[in-house]
C-alpha cells in the first residue's frame, strides 16, 4: 500500500481494497476480545450491539470503558445524555446499580420508556423529552456523573454548550464520554474515501482528535482532565461491528455492497492518516468553593 503521506487529500483510494469480498471481510476484519471487557462477560454479541438497532459501533464494548472511568457507586445519580436508543441507559442501572435520566434527540421518551420498561428498569431509569443543545430543567450540582457515548461530536463540539451542561454536575462528579473519531486532526479536505458514505451523512465533519477534545474540555476551565486517549483497540471497535452486521445479513452480496464505502475507510485506516478509531476522556468538576473567582463563562 502507499504510504500515509504519499495518498493525495482529494485521491479515492477505493481501489486500495479491490477484489474484497464478504469472505475476505469475515477472514481478515478482526473481533474485540471479551476478555479485556469483564463487564460485558456474559452478554451476547446482540445485546452488545443492542440487536443491531442503530448502536453505533462499539457497542456495550465502548459503554463499559466509559463508564469504569467514572467511579460510580450503588444509587448514583447519572445524566446520559444523548442515549440513542437506551442501551447504555439499561447498562448503567442493571451493571451499576446507578439512578440513570436519560434522552435523546432522535429518540422519543415514549420508545425509551417501553424498553426500559420491559427490561424491568423502570424505577431505576427516567426518559425524558429533551435537546442537549437547549438549556436542560435540572438544577445546579444536580448529577454525581454525566455518561455521554458516540454524540458529544454531534452536539458538544462548543465549549459554551460544554460548560452550560457541566452547571448541573456536582463538583467532584466526573462526566466520561467517548466514541468514534479521528487519530489526528484531519486536513482539509478529507481524503476522498471520507466522502463516500452511499449517501449517508457519517458526521466526518464533526470529528476530532483525542487531543482536540481534551483542549475543548480544558478550555471550560471549570474541570480537570482525568484522561483523553484514542483506545488502543479503536480500529477494531469499528471492524468488530462490521463483522457483527455482515454476521446479522447472512454475508450476503447485498450486505456487502451497501457497506462498501464502510469497509473501504476501515481498509483505509490500517495504513493511512487520518485514521478512523474510537477515544475515551474523562474529567472531574473542580470545586469552586475554595477557589474565588469562579470563571465566567
Amino acid at each position: 500500500m502507499p504510504s500515509p503521506s504519499s495518498v493525495p487529500p482529494g485521491t479515492s483510494i477505493g481501489r486500495l481494497a479491490k477484489g474484497w469480498a464478504p469472505e475476505k471481510v469475515r477472514r481478515t476484519f478482526r473481533r474485540l476480545d471479551p476478555d479485556d471487557y469483564p463487564d460485558v462477560r456474559g452478554h451476547s454479541w446482540d445485546e452488545i450491539y443492542g440487536n443491531g438497532d442503530n448502536m453505533a459501533p462499539g457497542g456495550l464494548y465502548l459503554a463499559s470503558r466509559i463508564a469504569q472511568s467514572l467511579n460510580l457507586k450503588p444509587g448514583d445519580r447519572v445524566l446520559d445524555l444523548a442515549c440513542g436508543k437506551g442501551d447504555s441507559s439499561i447498562f448503567l442501572a442493571k451493571h451499576f446499580g446507578v439512578s440513570v435520566i436519560c434522552f435523546d434527540a432522535w429518540t422519543s421518551a415514549t420508545y425509551l420508556s417501553r424498553k426500559i420498561e420491559s427490561a424491568g428498569l423502570g424505577d431505576a431509569v427516567i426518559p425524558l423529552d429533551l435537546d442537549a443543545t437547549q438549556p436542560l430543567p435540572f438544577p445546579d450540582d444536580y448529577f454525581q456523573a454525566f455518561f455521554c457515548m458516540q454524540a458529544l461530536h454531534s452536539f458538544g463540539t462548543d465549549p459554551g454548550i460544554v460548560r452550560r451542561l457541566l452547571a448541573h454536575l456536582m463538583p467532584g462528579g466526573r462526566f466520561g464520554f467517548g466514541g468514534t473519531c479521528f487519530d489526528q486532526e484531519p486536513d482539509e479536505p478529507l481524503p476522498a474515501v471520507f466522502r463516500e458514505t452511499a449517501g449517508w451523512d457519517a458526521e466526518y465533519r464533526n470529528y476530532h482528535s483525542p487531543p482536540w477534545w481534551r483542549s475543548l474540555f480544558e478550555e471550560t476551565r471549570l474541570v480537570d482532565i482525568l484522561g483523553c486517549e484514542e483506545l488502543p483497540d479503536g480500529l477494531v471497535m469499528w471492524e468488530d461491528d462490521v463483522l457483527y452486521d455482515g454476521e446479522r445479513a447472512s454475508w450476503t452480496r447485498a450486505w456487502f455492497e451497501r457497506s462498501k464505502w464502510l469497509i473501504d475507510q476501515l481498509v483505509f485506516s490500517r495504513d493511512h492518516k487520518p485514521s478512523l478509531t474510537h477515544y475515551i476522556g474523562s474529567v472531574v468538576k473542580k470545586d469552586w468553593s475554595f477557589r474565588t473567582p469562579r470563571p465566567s463563562p
